[in-house]
């Protein structure tokens, strides 16, 4: 029994069941992959399973590269075996420096960062839009590639809204709209009432506002405080 142990033993130190190798061909519908091993002659592995998250009632799917570095378990004899995931190197350096950051980034510049210790979620997109929440302060910030923000400050229930020259903001509910348009013109319509203000002022316009009566369109140009009957 000694000796059959000792024959395994030396023999998976001659043929190591955990190797590193470089993806060479992927199998997209079945998820697998072909390796090959630099450190072995350059053998090529026979398709490989490679081994995700979750893969019945929930599913994650995320294919290695080819050319991506790889770390695999195989049997002893090389003729199966299953890929157990990606590995950094001195040619693909680690993105992030951290113990308290998870860090997803995609080929096409778009990535998602959360720092634990900060408890900050920051998406940002290719395009440079970016989404930004810190739960300690409360804060959501959502800016968009042509300078145009929206941000809401729970902590103070305060929402901001700000775009650039130039740009539209329009509010459209029950009927009603409310809009600025690209010259910074506010428009209202609605099918019932429109109230501006409260108490003294229910009503009251701005020197200078536009007003219509009928079918005309007048410039404020007086005002008075009084209020008269008809």
């Amino acid at each position: 029994m000694n000796d059959i142990i000792e024959y395994r033993e030396r023999f998976a130190a001659l043929n190591p069941t955990f190797r590193v190798g470089i993806v060479q061909q992927q199998d997209t519908a079945r998820a697998k992959v072909r390796v090959v091993f630099p450190d072995y002659d350059e053998v090529i592995s026979w398709w490989l399973p490679i081994v995700f998250p979750k893969t019945q009632n929930d599913k994650a799917y995320w294919i290695p590269d080819i050319g991506e570095q790889v770390v695999c378990l195989m049997d002893l004899r090389d003729e199966a075996g299953a890929v157990l995931g990606a590995i950094y190197s001195d040619a693909d350096l680690a993105p992030v420096n951290s113990v308290n950051k998870f860090h997803l980034a995609f080929q096409d510049g778009t990535s998602i960062d959360y720092d634990r210790a900060a408890h900050l979620l920051d998406l940002l997109f290719q395009d440079t839009t970016q989404i930004t929440y810190n739960a300690q302060t409360h804060l959501l910030d959502l800016k968009f590639q042509d300078q145009g923000e929206i941000k809401y400050d729970g902590t103070e229930h305060i929402l901001s809204v700000s775009l650039p020259q130039g740009a539209a903001f329009n509010v459209t509910a029950n009927g009603a709209q409310i809009q600025i348009d690209s010259s910074g013109n506010v428009i209202i319509r609605a099918a019932g009432q429109v109230q501006l203000g409260s108490g003294q002022l229910a009503g009251v316009a701005r020197l200078g506002d536009t007003v219509q009566v009928g079918e005309a369109t007048g410039t404020i140009v007086t005002a008075s405080t009084d209020v008269l009957a008809g």
